[in-house]
């Protein structure tokens, strides 16, 4: 069994559960993986952990039988794991952004976490294996980089980090003005609801805009053997930090510092 539908064999798995018990143990032995492999695997190909599919998914579909129902919300709540009003309350709300009363009296509008299918968001295994190799996965980041040559710059993510560019806007001369850098493919990013974690990038002298960028990732060991793996030398040893995560710093194609750093 190949990778691919090693995991959509989980994520099956998990949807035909969502009323029970999920321990992560039980559900990476269906993909026939260690735990510890899975629940790598899993956050960098679908973007999301295993234990936030798990709770979007629940709460997607209370929120569709909360509408589509009369039925008690406190049961609705039990059945999808929840062992009070008040914390499924809690979770509902930070999910959908309305309380799970508002939802059923104003008919309100839900947000929807969609059943993830690998082969539909990475169209293959090659895609799964660059995602392997790079190793690392982005949590949090959402700056702006200024460049002259954003298809250049574009290039060093691409080769350097192992992430996906694009440019959206060109000028008369065809020089780049506005683009986005992806530390995942673009269909992984359109079906979860994981807040942007790119870089977006504007044509702009680099030294005038901007300093230094911090990326949040987990695996900064795996990030540092990834971009020295790939040939680009100007990067700073892994180093523990007094706030206790540590971090390495890297200098851009354009001169810029990149501060990745880990929270332990």
């Amino acid at each position: 069994m190949d990778m691919m539908n090693s995991l959509q064999k989980a994520i099956d798995y998990i949807e035909n559960n969502l009323c029970d018990e999920l321990r992560t143990e039980v559900i990476a032995r269906q993909s026939l993986m260690s735990e510890f492999y899975f629940r790598h695997l899993f956050s960098i190909v679908c973007g999301v952990s295993v234990g936030e599919y798990i709770r979007n998914r629940r709460l997607t579909l209370a929120g569709t039988e909360i509408m589509d129902s009369d039925e008690k919300i406190i049961d609705i709540a039990l059945r999808y794991g929840y062992e009070s009003p008040e914390s499924f309350s809690r979770a509902f709300s930070r999910f959908h952004g309305i309380s799970p009363m508002t939802a059923r009296s104003q008919n309100g509008h839900l947000r929807i976490f969609d059943k993830i299918s690998v082969k539909s968001i990475l169209g293959g295994n090659q895609m799964v294996q660059e995602l392997k190799e790079r190793g690392y996965i982005v949590k949090e980041n959402g700056p702006v980089y200024y460049t002259m040559d954003m298809d250049r710059t574009a290039k060093w993510f691409e080769d350097v980090l192992g992430w996906y560019a694009g440019i959206d806007e060109r000028n008369e001369n065809g020089e780049g003005v506005y683009g986005c850098l992806l530390p995942e493919p673009i269909e992984v990013h359109n079906v979860t609801l994981v807040p942007f974690n790119g870089i977006h990038m504007f044509q702009g002298k680099p030294a005038e805009k901007q300093t230094v960028l911090f990326i949040r990732v987990d695996h900064v060991e795996n990030l540092s053997a990834y971009i020295r793996k790939n040939g680009w030398a100007q990067i700073i040893e892994i180093t523990k930090q007094p706030w206790g995560g540590r971090e390495c710093s890297v200098t851009t194609i354009d001169g810029g510092i990149i501060r990745f750093f880990e929270i332990a």
